[in-house]
């Protein structure tokens, strides 16, 4: 393994403070005032955020999703992964109202979560349900089997 070493900021030429500048203005860091050159789709965090948890028996991932229905949700699983994907639509009431501020994201969205290896990926095995805005997937683990003993024997 290569451990690449530690420098203190201070001992960074010039240069490199330069492209961290044009990165910051290109990124849109908000600390220096100036506002990304990326998509609206690619700034800040991935929506919706993922919580997973574990128990004896399974995992849980949850994500807070309000606004859809559980029409709106998409589940597979490939290999040891489990792919989330939904959309979120805009939609705009048009009764005397102007849009003045909308910070909700909207939008089509796709999450993946790496199962472990002890994660059963059969759909038998994955439960899916949506109640206040929460959705939650239960992925039960493989059971385990108690080690059995094997006599050797002479020949």
């Amino acid at each position: 393994m290569n451990i690449i070493p530690w420098r203190r900021r201070e001992a960074l030429a010039p240069t490199n403070l330069d492209l961290e500048d044009l990165w910051s203005r290109f990124w849109g860091n908000g600390h220096d005032g100036f506002t990304s050159h990326l998509p609206e789709l690619f700034r800040g965090r991935p929506m919706p955020a993922v919580n997973v948890a574990e128990t004896e028996e399974s995992f849980c991932i949850t994500m807070d999703c309000l606004g859809l229905d559980e029409d709106d949700f998409q589940l597979e699983t490939m290999g040891n992964q489990l792919l989330i994907s939904g959309e979120r639509k805009w939609e705009v009431e048009k009764m005397g109202k102007e849009v003045r501020c909308v910070e909700s994201q909207y939008g089509k969205f796709e999450r993946t979560v790496q199962l472990p290896e002890n994660a059963r990926t059969d759909s038998e095995m994955i439960e899916a349900s949506y109640d206040k805005g929460v959705f939650t997937v239960t992925v039960h683990k493989v059971k385990k089997t108690p080690a059995t003993k094997i006599p050797v024997r002479t020949v």
